[in-house]
Parts: C-alpha cells; structure tokens; sequence
C-alpha cells in the first residue's frame, strides 16, 4: 500500500502536526509510575500492563527510537542515564509537533509547569479545565468554606476564567469522570447550591462530585466559552476505573445539543469516545456543535482497533471536524508514541478509503492537513493568539510551522553529514527556511558527495559517483540540538535518501542501521559500543616568521599538571557533551605530547556512532573557542604516539549483557557461545575491516608494534598490545568477560560504516558458529613469526576487502566499490606527497 500511495505516506509523515490535547510532563524523579505511559491502569491491575498489545508494540517502538534494548528496564535505564531533557528533545523532534495544547489541570508529582514545554514545542497552548479551577478555589485556604453560597462562588469562579480567557486556546471539563454526560442545563441555583455544600461537607481536599453542582459549573463555563468564542473539549469514552463508562456516552450530551443556548458553541469530543466512536461520528454529523478528537485511543488500542476507531469517526463525520492530538501526558514518550501511531493510521485509513473510491489522492492529501493541522489552527483559533503558525499546502509539503523552536532566536540549522572519507561536513539552512520546508523535505545533494576523498573535493576515478545525480539529505530530528558553543544555531544529523522516504544505499547510517536489523530479526541481539576518543590539543606559534602548531604541552601520560593546564577547556567540552546528553565516564592525559582522552559510555550501535560525531564536533569547535586546534588523526608526528578511537563491543538481549558468560552459556575464554561466535567473526574478518576503521594510509603509520595499538592478528584476554581483547570491569567474575575491545580503529574512520562491517562480520561468526584460536597472554612481537602481521599498510587492508565476499554482500557491492576507489586513491596520493598528511590536522 506505501508504494500505491508513496505521495500519501510522504505527506502524512512531513506534516508538522498541532497536538490539540495533552497534559504536563514529569520529572524524572517523580514517583508516577513510568509503566503508566503505556496503560490507563493503576493500582494493582498496573501491572498487567506489559502483557497488553499496546505495551509490547509501544516498548518497540521506543527502544528502536532511543536504540536500546527492547526491555522495560533497558528503557528506564536510558530514560535515567539521558535525562529529561534529552529524551525530550528527541521525543519531541521525532513527534513532529508545531504546537501542543496542554491541560494543566491534571495533577502529577514534580510536574513541569505548562511554559516549561516551550523548550521542546514551538508553541504551547493552554487549556483550562473547569473542575480543577473548581477545586483550586475551594481549596484555597483564603476562603473559608463555610462561608461559600452559590452565587459567591460562580462569581470567584467566573471571574477567575475570565481573567484567562484571552490567554488559553479552549476549556475543558471532566463531567464524564465525576457525574456523568447527561448533564442538565437547567439545573437550578438552589439544587446547585446543595450540591456545593455536600461538597464543601464531605472535608478538604475537596473533590467536587454532586451531579448538580458540576452540571451548574459546566452550563456556566460554556456560556463564557460561547462568548470568548472558546471550544469545550469533553472527556467521554474510556479512561482509567474512576470513570463509569456507561455514563461517558456522548449521547447522553443530547439536551446540552438542544439547548438553545449553546447552538452556536464548539465542543470536542475527546479520545474517539471509544468505544463510542460511531455514536460520537453520528452526533458530529447531525450537530453543528461537535467536534472530534482521537487522542487516547491512538495509540492505547491494538492497530486493529486505532484503525477501527478513526474509521468509525470518519464514517459520518465531516473530515473537517476531525482532529489529532496525542493526549501525551508525565512522559515525553508519550507525545511521540501518539504522533507516530496517529501517522500510521491515518495513512492506513485515507489509503483504504482511497482504494474504495471515498476520496481521491487529492483530497486524501488535503484531509491530512486538515486532521493534522488546519482544523485545530481554526477551532481554536490559534492564530489568534499566539500569531503565527499559518496553515499551508500539503502538496507542495509546506506544512511546517513558521515559529523558530527557541524564543530567543536561532539563526541557522546545520545538517551534518560523514562521507566515506570520514569527513564532516554539513548545509547550514537559515531558521525560517529549515522549519518551513527543509525540516521534512531536506536539501538536494549531489550523487559525488559520497565519493571525495581526504584531499579532493570531487569523487575519485572508481566510485561510479559523479556530478550526475542528486540524492536528498534528509534531517533526521531525533539528532537535533542547540549548539552549546553557538548558541544561534542548531545542528542535526542527516540520512541520505533517494526521495523523502527511500534510503540511498552510500548512506552510511543507513548502512548500519541496516545491518542492526539484521542482527536483531536473525539472533535478537544488539550490538552496543562505547568509544575511547585520543585526540591532541595544539596551539599555534611563530617562529622565524612562520606559523606552526605544536604541542599544547610536552607532559606524560595521565599527568596532573597536563590536565590541570586544559581543564578549563575540557570543563566546556564536558558541559557541551552533557548539554547534548552524551556521557562521559573518564578523561586523561594521554602519553603523547598534548594529547587526551575521552571515554563514553556504552550505547546502542547507532547512538553510539551519533554521539561519536558530536563528540568530535564539540572536541574540534571548543578547542577552536580557544584559539587551539584539536586533531584526532592517526599519527599527526611520526615521532609520537598515535591516537585511536579505541571501540569496547557487547552483545545485549532484553537489557541483558549476553557476550558476558554465563551459567546458561559460557566458553573457557569467559564470555557466551554467541560472544565467542560474534567475536570470531570479526576476528576472522579483522584484516578487511581494517579498510573502514583504519582508512588512511596515516592509519598504519600509528599501527605497530609496541604502542598498544594492535599491530598482529590475535585476540589476548586484557592483552593491550593485541587489536582485539576481552575486558573484565570492576564487579564481574574473575573468571568471566564482559565486553572487547578493537583497538585498531581510529579518529579518521567513519563510525557508522565502521560499526556496519564489525556488525557484519560478527553476523558471519554467529551464522558459521566459528571458534576463537587460543588467545595470546604475552606481547605479541615475541610471537611475529607464529602470528603474522595485520594489515601494514591501507593497500593491503583494501585488497583484503576486495576479496571478501562476507562484507561486500553485507555492505552491497556499490558501496564498497566506492570505498575501496577511495581508499585507492588516497593511497596513491599519499605516496607521491609523503607531507601531504601533516595537513589533515584541519580534517580531522
């Protein structure tokens, strides 16, 4: 059907949504349970939760969002390890939402105010929940109870509305929870009265309950509703056990319909009124006044019920009184699930509606902006007050809103992209631009980007890529971040595609993210890496009227005084890393002159190669701030240490560690069967990966014998002088391993490719069952004749891809040819300009 209906799914996917109902989010220390993101339970049927269909596809989709396992407690884990306003950030940019109008009435622990939000939203609406007022007012110790009539309180009540009126997008009421739709407009004052005392009598908190007190609230709100030209959202259909779903069917709204009165107010049926969706669609279609909204219900039913559900609405209601929201509540997950799901839907029913001859493509595609978008903007009249998100044409996928995310202003959005020469290199895209059109579309770029090499910016003879075609970068917003060191600007990783949704098979993210699919769907695994970042500061200095760079400083390894002397600068680099939520477990000294260390944290394979980037990024543009430059090249002096990008490597099942050992599995060497299997392939295929993670002729100048970087093929159990070895951290068994390291991958490497062919060749292992040969105990020169040598030089380690037929096929014989031409190139380059190197400090 994607295929069928490819400008549907495109558009139904770019367009940037307004999220019509919504609640606060938490901290995330608060003490609401996170497992209630998945269920309207609580209490003790809580947790039966994860044994609901809506759980299961849920806790998918956030792993494969956050690219960790898919576990509850794997989730919790990251959600803790990021912070909220990481996961936010994420949540919010892969939700796609232009505005969000949130009901701040109802009450969590730690709950952000409704203003907070605007860091992740590029507006926010509020709503104003009648009852919650209600019971703000009465619970308000400047009162005393005893003293309250009928007519004092509607006038504090009414005079407090009003006060707001101006400043919200809708009100709302939760009658369906306390008493029930089938409300009286004509309930009378004293009736209303003895309602308010019963209230008032039952003791503090007060918790506003009597039928005819709330019917007198509701029939008064409405009518300043009606007056300041204010929607009425309503809660009907499901919700958690407090509510009495019998009394929740919008048909019992019918005298509030009848009402004179109100023939002219706007009310918003909220959650489909599932499982009323098809009374709710018959009111929406004979009553001017209703309005439906299909939050709750997406995502919280099966996809067979979503479907079913929005169908149901569209059945007899008006397109145009159909609307989105997420009902996103205490988690950004939440928002995004909602959005997602919603996306789906809407695209499955529109398409089959489509093929049963309902609508047209056309009019298919202007029912997504009106779902989405237009029909909120006008309801609520959104334009109104807040005076800028303008409806646009879907066609043309102008859909994106006008307002720049931040308030404070950002000038400029820039969309990163790694060629296969591990260059970084980006489209700057003013503001306006990037969120009216850019967001969701990207930029055009030409087929050669894929094909230059470290010291050429045109594609090299043999990559079949050349000024001949044009692919799309497209943003992937998940990645997206204010800068930490230029603050007017934001950056964002970008996805080579072939159209707005097809991947380009040169796209090294796509490549990886490609070949963790296959893990996954083949053996259930996932592959996590954490990376050690070497790099040297330098500073410039004149001497004999020439500029050059030398070392920051001339310390040793792990020394005080060297750290002492960068501190400053590695504070920043800390702060900006922390800002952009990447971890960081250690930094050092390293023992060349000027040169440091960087340790991360472990992640998902993805993440872990997105963060990788970012952490050069901040590492290169602080060092720049302050007037150094940082290189993470191989080998920057011959006469020095070289500098790795050293990779730790564990296989993860369920948020299980299963490369470590076991009493269910576990090898003489201390890690899994699985673990030996993954790591014997990449073992086996370690002279043809090389071509990725050691890419530069400069790479072999740094891999030799007796500088820790892993010069003979073997594998040693903490051997740091072997190119793979088995770590065993601080807590685990003497006896067990818990993840390896690659030492032979460096700064110059592009992660993503990198990451995709150590992937593949552990695919291999795991395939053939392979087994490890003995591991090696002592320094591997005293063994060079038994051992043999790794790759010694990028020639060899490209002749070693060419004949494998394991990573062409895993990669695709396309990319690899690209690869390897450049590889090629480079290495001819490099060998008639022997100090040609020496200027890849501004690369690297």
């Amino acid at each position: 059907m994607e295929d069928k209906y490819r400008e549907l799914k495109a558009a139904v996917e770019a367009v940037s949504a307004v999220d019509a109902h919504a609640h606060n989010l938490v901290d995330i220390r608060s003490s609401f349970p996170f497992l209630r993101c998945f269920s309207e339970a609580k209490g003790d049927a809580l947790p039966f939760a994860p044994h609901t269909l809506s759980f299961k596809r849920s806790l998918r989709d956030l792993a494969a969002l956050y690219g960790c396992e898919v576990s509850l407690s794997s989730l919790e884990h990251h959600r803790e390890s990021s912070g909220l306003l990481s996961i936010s950030a994420k949540c919010f940019g892969a939700a796609n939402l232009s505005a969000i109008f949130l009901d701040d009435g109802i009450q969590f622990d730690k709950m952000n105010d409704w203003e907070w939000h605007k860091s992740f939203a590029p507006a926010v609406g509020r709503i104003l929940r009648i009852e919650h007022l209600a019971e703000t007012i009465l619970n308000d110790d400047a009162h005393r109870t005893s003293e309250w009539t009928i007519e004092s309180f509607i006038e504090e009540f009414l005079a407090r509305m009003k006060l707001v009126a101006k400043r919200i997008v809708a009100l709302k009421s939760i009658a369906a929870y306390r008493s029930g739709l089938e409300i009286d407009t004509e309930v009378s004052k004293s009736d209303a009265e003895k309602g308010l005392l019963e209230d008032l009598n039952a003791g503090r908190p007060v918790h506003i309950k009597n039928k005819s007190f709330i019917d007198f609230l509701f029939t008064c709100s409405l009518e300043v509703a009606l007056s300041y030209d204010l929607p009425m959202q309503i809660h009907t259909g499901f919700g958690d056990k407090d509510l009495d779903l019998r009394l929740s069917n919008p048909l019992h709204l019918r005298k509030v319909l009848e009402d004179k009165r109100f023939s002219k107010s706007k009310i918003v049926l909220l959650h489909a009124s599932y499982p009323f969706s098809k009374e709710a669609s018959y009111l929406a279609s004979v009553y001017s006044q209703i309005y439906l909204d299909f939050g709750l219900a997406v995502p919280k039913l099966s996809v067979q019920g979503m479907i079913a559900s929005v169908k149901e609405l569209l059945e007899l209601a008006p397109i145009k009184k159909v609307m989105f929201s997420s009902d996103g509540y205490a988690f950004p997950e939440t928002f995004f699930l909602g959005s997602k799901r919603a996306r789906e839907v809407v695209f499955n029913v529109l398409a089959r509606s489509c093929d049963d001859g309902d609508l047209s493509v056309s009019e298919s595609l202007e029912a997504i902006e009106d779902i989405f978008r237009r029909n909120s903007l006008q309801l609520y009249n959104f334009n109104g007050v807040a005076g800028s998100i303008e409806s646009q044409s879907v066609a043309s996928l102008n859909v994106i809103s006008r307002i720049p995310p931040y308030k404070d202003g950002v000038a400029f959005v820039r969309i990163i992209w790694v060629d296969a020469s591990a260059q970084h290199r980006c489209r700057v895209i003013p503001v306006s631009r990037f969120y009216e059109v850019v967001k969701n579309t990207g930029v055009g770029l030409t087929m050669a980007s894929m094909g230059m090499s470290s010291f050429c910016d045109g594609p090299a003879d043999g990559t079949n890529l050349t000024a001949v075609g044009e692919i799309r970068l497209i943003p992937d917003l998940s990645t997206k971040h204010r800068i930490p060191w230029a603050n007017q600007e934001e950056m964002v990783l970008g996805d080579m595609k072939i159209n707005a949704t097809e991947a380009w098979e040169y796209c090294p993210r796509n490549a990886l993210r490609r070949l963790t699919r296959i893990l996954m769907d083949e053996f259930n695994l996932t592959m996590n890496a954490g990376f050690e970042n070497e790099f040297y500061l330098l500073k410039n200095v004149t001497s004999d009227g020439k500029e050059r760079w030398v070392p920051f400083d001339k310390t040793r390894y792990c020394s005080t005084s060297a750290f002492d002397a960068a501190s400053p600068i590695l504070q920043e680099v800390n702060s900006a890393l922390e800002a952009l939520g990447i971890a960081v477990e250690q930094l050092h000294a390293e023992a060349g002159q000027g040169q440091f260390e960087i340790s991360l944290g472990h992640k998902d394979a993805n993440l872990a190669a997105d963060n990788l980037i970012y952490v050069r990024e901040v590492v290169r543009s602080i060092a720049r701030k302050h007037g150094l430059l940082a290189t993470f090249l191989p080998k920057y002096r011959l006469d020095d240490f070289g500098s790795g990008s050293h990779v730790h490597l564990s296989l993860w099942e369920s948020g299980r560690n299963v490369f470590m050992g076991s009493n269910l599995s576990k090898t003489r060497h201390g890690m899994s069967e699985l673990g030996e299997q993954f790591m014997a392939g990449i073992y086996y295929h370690l002279p043809s990966i090389l071509a990725f993670t050691a890419p530069l002729p400069n790479s072999y100048d740094r891999i030799q014998p007796n500088t820790w970087s892993g010069a003979y093929h073997c594998w040693g159990k903490e051997n740091r002088e072997a190119p793979i070895r088995t770590a065993c951290p601080p807590g685990v068994s003497a006896d067990l391993v818990n993840n390896f390291e690659i030492k032979s991958f460096d700064g110059c490497a592009n992660p993503y490719l990198s990451l995709a062919a150590i992937i593949a060749a552990g695919i291999d292992g795991l395939r053939r069952k392979l087994k490890l040969p003995e591991p090696v105990e002592t320094n591997p020169s005293d063994h060079d004749s038994e051992l043999g040598r790794l790759p010694t030089k990028l020639s060899e380690a490209v002749e070693a891809l060419s004949q494998d037929k394991v990573l062409i096929e895993f990669l695709g014989e396309n990319l690899v040819t690209a690869v390897t031409a450049i590889r090629q190139a480079e290495i001819k380059y490099y060998a008639q300009n022997s100090d040609a190197f020496k200027e890849l400090i501004y690369q690297y």
